[in-house]
């Protein structure tokens, strides 16, 4: 049963959540909670966060290494990832669970920071919209969300936006898959045509056309086919950083020798 709408309290958007997806969004609320203000965490609107750009830099440094003035880009792009992982999923909940759209905008939007973390993320009490069967304004929300964070972003790490871009469509082409075997109010597949469709909201070109493609790969020792991102998210570049996700277009590129290496690393 989907819990009451309140907009006088806040709820988890776990509660609206199908299994696989509910413990991601166990600190993503509608409303903001009574304990938003936990010791050492700062909740900051998502348009502010070019103001701790420090912060955030620092963070992926102690999780990855790396220098935050040489390895800017990488760096950013992986905390993109960890953004995404909380803001992406409710988006796609709202649309395909609920069949509604999100309102997502940065200024309504509050995101929690522990030592520059994105800890948890607050939509606003009322961000839910009325049912609609049509994808494009279920979406709405959440790609226009993505444009703007992807803008600051690219901003403040020096990183080319369609590499947050790719970050962001991997994570929703992940959701979207996902959804194929669960209950939905919508079409999970149509709903995929759509959001990586050639256009997008307005018709200009969608910038999570196929973020991923199957490949066949040269090597015998990659699966065929191989799923592999557009785009790679740069991780390579900090250094130590030498094991490779397991979709990253460079591994097409490798000889059996650097792959077994990979292999030999996960």
């Amino acid at each position: 049963m989907t819990p009451a709408l309140d907009g006088a309290c806040a709820t988890r958007f776990s509660a609206f959540a199908p299994e696989p997806f509910a413990e991601h969004l166990d600190v993503v609320w509608l409303g903001m909670p009574d304990d938003t203000h936990a010791p050492g965490r700062i909740v900051v609107p998502v348009s502010a966060l070019p103001e701790h750009r420090d912060a955030v830099l620092d963070a992926m440094v102690r999780h990855y290494g790396g220098d935050p003035a040489q390895h800017a880009r990488a760096l950013m792009s992986q905390w993109s990832k960890y953004y995404f992982g909380r803001a992406a999923p409710a988006g796609v909940v709202a649309a395909l669970t609920l069949g509604r759209p999100l309102d997502m905008a940065p200024e309504r939007t509050f995101v929690a920071l522990d030592d520059g973390m994105p800890a948890a993320l607050y939509f606003a009490a009322d961000a839910l919209g009325a049912p609609c069967s049509e994808p494009a304004p279920r979406y709405a929300g959440l790609v226009a969300h993505l444009g703007a964070v992807i803008d600051l972003l690219a901003a403040m790490g020096r990183v080319t936006p369609r590499v947050l871009w790719s970050n962001a469509g991997n994570l929703l082409d992940y959701l979207l898959d996902t959804y194929r075997s669960l209950p939905c109010a919508a079409d999970p597949v149509r709903d995929a045509d759509w959001l990586f469709g050639s256009t997008c909201v307005h018709g200009e070109p969608n910038p999570l056309r196929m973020p991923v493609r199957d490949a066949v790969p040269r090597s015998p020792l990659l699966p065929t086919p191989f799923r592999a991102r557009r785009v790679c998210c740069l991780r390579y570049e900090i250094p130590g950083e030498t094991q490779l996700c397991g979709s990253c277009p460079l591994l097409l590129t490798m000889d059996d020798a650097a792959l077994a290496g990979q292999d030999a690393i996960r």
